[in-house]
């Protein structure tokens, strides 16, 4: 066994964190008999202050002040920055829509090292935020439907998951920092997403005058009657329509709502169920007041509500904790285009592997990814017969034909040559085909695939660890 230490950052709409790791290795050889890498366990051993992400003039996250916190943050945790092997960073939320969102991850992943690098859209963080606040996990060991709201600065980001697995994901403009206020309980800020709301109820909500209390008391509690509505509680309003990020979308139904995010430490919380104002407003936003309406909100429906293990460092990324493989002879790929690096993995079966849902089941996921290159996760049958094949290398023919990526498919299963010379005469010269077996993946995984060697590919799979 060996131990490496990893970092996790997460630059959110409200605030950015740094998580430290020490993940310990185990090595054994699979069923090809060649070694394979894994992560045997995890213990986080640096959780850093809370720090509220600088933005220039509300349009650019300053960089260099990220660049502080974190190197701050490695001479608290002790740790060399030499010593990190692995980790991520990730931009959420209102923060990835800045304009210089991807610049400022790829630079900060240059000063800590070769890392997964993701400016998640409002999908993609969903995803991460069910993971990390354990909802995920939840949902598969009670086999039942769980759906996480991760309620932030700027956003509600929301993934329902059915037996372990993803079914649906969608955003809200709902969050703490969609009006702030200074010390004098002036308002300095009012979101251009919630000013029809402000309009419908009257309220004197105005940038640069004094608020009361009760006009912000009656925002949050629309803004959490918007919340019952986008988890199906409440029939929707075109008020709530309106604040939807992503597609239009609502559960038919839950068996269980947990909720995370900073907005999440404060639900439920019973010492500000009757706060004085230099409480409520001690974030200089209405994150707490929010928090403690939504708690009212769900007061009719007490077993429905479960606080999850992971609530404002739920979307924090701990680590790109390597599994290293060898895909041997039995494969197919195209050598002109490797190596590619981070390339984000789609793995849409859990269990029931139903191959003529490929296209179906994956079309939606590829939109998580803002990448030049994404890949297929299979597991795939034991033996495949020809007629299967052909099936399967139809599905993922459909798939790609509306994207530029190649096609990068990665099969547990040993059948990657077969499936990959059926792609290559189907799709001819223009479309790329890399096809891998004894590839185990997970969903939100990234690959680097590099060179051959003799007739073997190495393959580093990057997983991304919640971290608890």
């Amino acid at each position: 066994m060996e131990s490496i230490y990893s970092i996790g950052v997460d630059i959110g709409t409200s605030t950015t964190e740094v998580i430290i790791s020490k993940l310990t290795i185990q090595s054994s050889l699979g069923p090809s008999l060649l070694p394979i890498t894994m992560i045997d366990k995890k213990e986080v051993i640096y959780r850093s202050p809370i720090f509220f992400t600088p933005i220039l003039e509300g349009e650019l996250i300053e960089l260099d002040k990220i660049r502080e916190f974190v190197k701050q943050s490695l001479e608290d945790s002790g740790i060399n920055k030499e010593s990190i092997a692995t980790g991520a960073v990730i931009i959420t939320g209102e923060t990835a829509r800045k304009e210089n969102a991807a610049n400022v991850s790829e630079k900060l992943s240059e000063y800590l090292g070769e890392f997964v690098v993701a400016t998640a859209g409002p999908k993609l963080e969903s995803l991460l935020a069910g993971f990390g606040s354990k909802a995920q996990e939840l949902s598969k060991h009670k086999n039942c439907l769980v759906l996480n709201l991760d309620i932030g600065g700027g956003t509600t980001n929301n993934a329902l998951f059915d037996c372990g697995e993803d079914k649906m994901t969608y955003a809200l403009d709902i969050g703490g920092r969609l009006v702030r206020v200074n010390e004098h309980q002036e308002v300095i800020y009012i979101s251009d997403r919630i000013k029809h709301m402000i309009r419908e109820l009257n309220l004197c909500i105005n940038v640069g005058e004094v608020v009361e209390i009760e006009d912000i008391t009656s925002l949050c509690s629309r803004l959490s009657k918007s919340v019952l509505e986008c988890v199906g509680l409440h029939p929707m309003t075109e008020s709530t329509k309106k604040l939807y990020i992503t597609e239009y979308e609502v559960p038919e139904r839950t068996d269980y709502i947990s909720i995370s995010g900073g907005v999440g430490e404060y639900v439920q919380e019973e010492k500000l169920q009757r706060g004085i104002p230099t409480e409520l407003f001690k974030h200089g936003d209405i994150g707490v007041l929010l928090g403690r309406e939504i708690t009212k909100a769900f007061e009719p429906y007490p077993f429905l509500l479960q606080m999850p293990k992971e609530k404002i460092r739920a979307t924090v990324i701990g680590a790109g904790a390597h599994s290293l493989s060898m895909s041997g002879s039995t494969i197919g790929f195209d050598e002109s285009i490797l190596p590619i690096k981070n390339v984000p993995i789609i793995k849409i079966f859990t269990d029931t592997q139903d191959y003529e849902r490929i296209y179906e089941k994956a079309k939606d996921r590829m939109q998580l990814y803002n990448s030049p290159v994404i890949a297929l996760g299979l597991k795939g049958p034991v033996s495949p017969s020809y007629q299967t094949l052909k099936s399967i290398a139809s599905q993922i023919i459909h798939l790609y034909e509306a994207v530029s990526s190649p096609i990068v498919v990665l099969l547990e299963e040993d059948f990657a040559k077969a499936l990959s010379q059926m792609l290559k005469q189907s799709v001819g010269p223009n479309k790329k085909v890399i096809c891998l077996d004894k590839i185990v993946t997970v969903n939100g995984d990234y690959v680097d695939i590099g060179t051959p060697i003799l007739s073997a590919i190495p393959v580093v799979i990057k997983t991304l660890i919640y971290q608890s």
